[in-house]
């Protein structure tokens, strides 16, 4: 048997444990640039909001005062999906970290009889410790346990076990195709064409038929609802990633150069504490823009470039350095931009790498702390920890609100030609 334990609406339910107030209310959760609805109460689902709806067709009711609509705080969903991730390690023997508010729960050794309680209790773990609703589905595969998490959720209930055989026939009855794992809007339409409309109108059919109409990936979802673990995600839980990205779209075309500077800075900072928190470095940081491609009227620009640091490094000083000298390199006054971003990659760990000879830090006494995790960087990221916002920040990370807003920036920032 495999688990998954989902965080209900969790955008929404974190914004609900710094602000208790919001508890009842229909609240909607923004994307970056506050387009579109990226995460809904359940009483805004009431009110027929959907997901990735456009802003601007909510804007009466948010007017009128029955729907709550706030700004994403993506650091502050981050801190709390660390926290529950944690929680779900402490009562299995290993977990898949899917998504930020997503984990498949291993629970191989553990008798069936005993999932429930166990369920039970991460659940309340979770609403006690953090105040955040998770519901938890066990079954034999990742598929089948995505459909009793969703089960569960429409019953209001926080944990089922499927274990039965007509427990499970009953459940592909009630699921739409569409609404299956793995399957995306396309392949749901090809699916009506061929007379499946229910998971259990595909779970029906012929093996080899599947294959042959559908691929391999629609072989394996097939297997999956006959009860065969067969989709593999350990690369999900990697602690060491390939790259770190931080991108953002600005709710204007912005074409000043300070605006544009202290937005690079904040996500180079980002990027690097979250390399710090994987005991990692980094030797490429990479810096791209882009125009808003809806009005390409004003010029198609999609400038980037990466730079090669001096030495394996995971400071946010050096990193945010070398992200705003890339940024002068391909920034050009007059062009609006839509869209900028930082990504760091190739990143190994720590204790890994051989740093220069004259980069090493005799002073330090802790056989732990070398060049790679200055004594500076962990005391900041300690100030930071457990919180939404950042208590301690570079200058440089002081974005102003408006773009034009004279903040007393300089655009006459030189960064050291080591990059080059």
């Amino acid at each position: 048997m495999i688990g998954l334990a989902d965080c209900n609406n969790f955008f929404v339910s974190c914004e609900r444990t710094i602000n208790p107030s919001l508890e009842g209310k229909a609240v909607v959760v923004m994307s970056n640039n506050d387009g579109c609805v990226v995460a809904r109460s359940n009483e805004a689902k009431a009110l027929g909001v959907k997901m990735g709806q456009p802003v601007f067709e909510i804007k009466d009711k948010i007017r009128a005062g029955e729907l709550i609509a706030l700004s994403g705080n993506h650091l502050l969903y981050r801190e709390i999906s660390l926290k529950v991730h944690d929680i779900f390690r402490r009562y299995v023997p290993d977990t898949i970290d899917y998504s930020v508010d997503e984990a498949f729960l291993k629970v191989d050794g553990i008798p069936i009889d005993l999932l429930r309680c166990i369920g039970e209790e991460i659940c309340s773990t979770c609403w006690n410790e953090i105040h955040i609703p998770v519901t938890i589905g066990f079954a034999k595969t990742k598929t089948l346990s995505k459909l009793v998490t969703e089960s569960c959720k429409n019953s209001l209930l926080r944990v089922g076990v499927l274990a039965e055989t007509d427990d499970m026939h009953n459940l592909l009855r009630s699921v739409k195709i569409s609404d299956l794992w793995g399957i995306g809007r396309r392949l749901s339409k090809r699916m009506y064409l061929s007379g499946i409309f229910t998971v259990a109108d595909f779970a029906l059919r012929d093996r080899q038929w599947v294959r042959s109409n559908f691929g391999v990936n629609g072989e394996r979802s097939w297997l999956e609802l006959h009860g065969v673990d067969c989709i593999e995600l350990n690369h999900v839980s990697r602690k060491i990633q390939e790259s770190i990205s931080e991108t953002r779209t600005f709710p204007y075309d912005v074409g000043d150069y300070d605006f544009i500077r202290a937005r690079i800075a904040i996500y180079s900072a980002d990027c690097a504490r979250r390399l710090r928190a994987m005991n990692a470095a980094c030797r490429i940081v990479s810096v791209f823009l882009r125009s808003n491609r809806f009005h390409p009227e004003r010029g198609k620009f999609r400038p980037e470039i990466s730079l090669n640091l001096p030495n394996y490094s995971s400071e946010t000083t050096g990193i945010v350095d070398a992200a705003i000298y890339g940024l002068d390199k391909i920034f050009r006054n007059g062009n609006l931009y839509k869209r900028a971003g930082v990504i760091l990659s190739d990143i190994a760990p720590s204790k890994s790498i051989v740093g220069s000879l004259f980069d090493m830090d005799t002073s330090c006494e802790e056989q732990h702390c070398n060049q790679f995790e200055p004594r500076l960087m962990k005391v900041v990221d300690s100030l930071n920890n457990n919180i939404g916002s950042p208590l301690i920040k570079l200058a440089s990370q002081l974005a102003k609100e408006h773009p034009g807003h004279n903040d007393g920036y300089s655009s006459s920032f030189q960064a050291p030609s080591v990059y080059e």
